[in-house]
């Protein structure tokens, strides 16, 4: 397995708000990558993202069992709700974190199978011979009105409240998350990303430079300078994974 990650600060924004992680494990086949996208005033936004992904994997590292991986899934859950409750403690209990939270979207490769957790609007997305698939659902006012057939698709991407979320880490004390399990072919590749790149770059932009014949580290350049170019009004993170090792 392989995997490469970028998280660009864009062309507009002061402060870095997004985190990614990746995981180096090895000794197993079982990697798993996590995007997280912080909101909140002055640093909590970085900092409820930051801390969503350290205390994730500090139950993870407590609590993972190398000889059993049909329960990644339920793992997964459990460090999501560790995760959150901590951070909603932390604003609790710290005035200047009052309101901070953070999208959350973790993947995780084991052997033919991807299994994910998530919460907000970043996004899961599988490329292969099918093409380019979103396994997510965005948390999102405006999905949800798409989804209720009050407004269109096209009519989303340029409403005055396209960046409000519905769902996020740290903001109630009980969160519940999707979940998400797919078949991974063998050439396939996965994408977790920030709404930066997706409220900059078409899905059908970001399938035509995965179906480039280049490694992944050009690909997520790519996506990232693409971005870029369409704006970047907003933090870019973009994490490409296989299950192959030359990348």
């Amino acid at each position: 397995m392989g995997a490469v990650g970028r998280c660009d600060l864009g062309r507009l924004r002061q402060q870095n708000e997004d985190s990614i992680y990746i995981s180096e494990n090895p000794n197993t086949d079982f990697e798993y990558y996590i995007v997280a996208d912080g909101m909140g005033g002055h640093n909590a936004g970085e900092i409820a993202s930051r801390r969503s992904i350290e205390l994730f994997n500090e139950y993870i590292d407590k609590n993972f069992n190398t000889e059993n991986y049909d329960d990644i899934l339920d793992l997964f859950v459990s460090a999501l709700r560790y995760s959150n409750k901590a951070l909603y403690d932390m604003s609790l209990n710290d005035e200047s974190l009052n309101g901070m939270g953070t999208t959350f979207t973790a993947a995780a490769i084991c052997g033919r199978r991807l299994y994910g957790i998530h919460i907000g609007d970043s996004r899961l997305y599988v490329y292969d011979k099918k093409g380019l698939r979103q396994l997510t659902k965005d948390h999102s006012f405006v999905m949800e009105m798409v989804r209720r057939g009050q407004i269109t698709l096209d009519e989303a991407k340029n409403h005055p409240r396209k960046n409000v979320i519905t769902k996020a880490i740290g903001i109630e004390e009980n969160m519940p998350a999707d979940t998400i399990i797919c078949d991974l072919d063998e050439n396939g590749i996965v994408l977790l990303c920030s709404d930066g790149l997706v409220n900059m770059v078409e899905d059908k932009d970001i399938e035509k430079i995965l179906k480039k014949k280049t490694n992944l580290a050009d690909k997520a350049d790519m996506l990232v300078k693409l971005a870029n170019k369409n704006g970047g009004t907003d933090n870019i993170s973009v994490i490409l994974a296989d299950r192959r090792v030359d990348n």
